[in-house]
């Protein structure tokens, strides 16, 4: 009995508590720095770090540039929020690993490590957030809202993990141990829930849409055919996060070879937004051009590095010289976003297509086969042949990228 009793107070004195500089902790270990901008800038070789830092500056340009809408809105802040998070966590490290600072045992400046889950509970639950106003665009009824109060309601334990994570590493005075990890590891599985139950409901709310008119075929399209494999991204990398960041902490001396296995998986999620952003981007491209082959008929568009050319298919010749569009041209006076397409068109000179025949009475009653996407006032004689009857579709609104949403009923 007394045997055993030593045995355990030898193991107690050989456990060797945890610090910022501990290899364990990740935090300040190997990184003394002279003062607080050398460690900033070191830190920006991180690569989570930098991620967020690209990932605003691209979600950023397409905002500007293409973005509309609830969905762009929740994207951009989400961006913004990512951003915020990861200057603030690597510029405590910076703070907390400077040499004048070794001495220090528990520095002012771990604050911000709490501070600092305010915006990545906004960055990171802006996923399934995203996901929930895209399945809006075409859920209706009692189980869309249902839903819609389930991934609400599940933002509550997930606010209350990523507390204690910033709580911890703020009393503690690093990064990660195995309490925190499990705080990882129980946020992330919340999140993966709830973007399953997002994936669940847009597919079921597709297959139910799939037999609704035709102004529904290219939401349903840009679902199967893109969002699909973004949904299913999602929900593999969250929930692979949430099993692996518990079981390598419950079973760490078993399956070392699995300690570092989640890095890849957060690399991944620490793009997540600026993957839904480009996905989003490469569907208004293709429902803009849709609308164009709509509204114009048939037609062939060849390009070189400097321009597509704007052919037409039909049978008759047109009255009038064939003209090129210019994609790379700029324009005199530059055009509010919110009236521009996502290509940046240039304007159209009326004195392109002055002709001989602008005049004839004949071409005055005809109407233009060329979609005027850019709002810019153009002659109505753009050489049609009177003879042609091609239908003009109005423009078409594709649920989360509009504007006006709907709301449950």
């Amino acid at each position: 009995m007394e045997y055993q009793t030593g045995m355990e107070m030898n193991n107690q004195t050989n456990v060797v508590p945890l610090d910022r500089f501990s290899p364990e902790t990740k935090t300040c270990h190997g990184k003394d720095y002279p003062t607080f901008l050398d460690g900033f800038f070191t830190q920006f070789g991180e690569s989570y770090f930098y991620a967020f830092v690209i990932q605003f500056i691209l979600v950023a340009l397409m905002y500007v540039n293409v973005g509309k809408g609830i969905y762009w809105k929740v994207l951009f802040y989400a961006s913004i929020a990512g951003l915020v998070a990861s200057i603030l966590e690597n510029g405590t490290v910076a703070s907390i690993c400077r040499e004048s600072q070794q001495s220090v045992s528990k520095p002012f400046s771990l604050i911000f490590l709490l501070i600092d889950e305010v915006f990545w509970i906004a960055s990171e639950y802006s996923i399934p957030y995203l996901n929930l106003i895209k399945m809006k665009a075409f859920a209706r009824g009692k189980l869309a809202l249902i839903m819609k109060c389930t991934i609400i309601g599940l933002a509550l334990p997930f606010i209350y993990f990523r507390f204690m994570i910033g709580y911890q590493r703020m009393k503690k005075g690093y990064l990660n141990d195995t309490e925190i990890k499990f705080y990882h590891g129980y946020a992330f599985g919340i999140m993966a829930v709830a973007d399953l139950i997002c994936t669940f409901g847009i597919l079921y709310f597709v297959k139910k849409n799939n037999s609704h008119a035709e102004l529904t075929t290219n939401l349903n399209e840009y679902i199967k055919h893109s969002s699909y494999t973004i949904l299913l991204t999602v929900d593999v990398v969250s929930a692979l996060l949430s099993i692996l960041n518990i079981i390598t902490n419950i079973q760490k001396n078993d399956i070392k070879y699995l300690s570092t296995s989640t890095i890849p998986f957060h690399c991944l999620k620490s793009t997540f937004v600026l993957i839904l952003a480009v996905d989003a981007f490469l569907f208004k491209y293709g429902a803009h051009l849709t609308s164009v082959q709509e509204s114009s008929g048939s037609k062939s568009y060849g390009g070189n590095d400097s321009f597509y050319s704007y052919k037409n298919s039909g049978s008759y010749k047109p009255r009038g010289p064939t003209h090129s569009i210019d994609m790379t041209g700029k324009s005199r006076q530059k055009a509010p976003v919110s009236n521009i397409t996502p290509f940046n068109y240039p304007p159209i000179e009326k004195d392109m297509y002055k002709s001989n025949k602008m005049d004839s009475p004949k071409m005055s009653n005809s109407k233009s086969i060329i979609k005027n996407y850019t709002h810019i006032q153009t002659n109505s004689t753009l050489y049609e042949s009177p003879i042609d009857k091609h239908e003009v579709y109005p423009q078409q609104q594709f649920g989360f990228l509009s504007t006006q949403h709907r709301n449950y009923q």
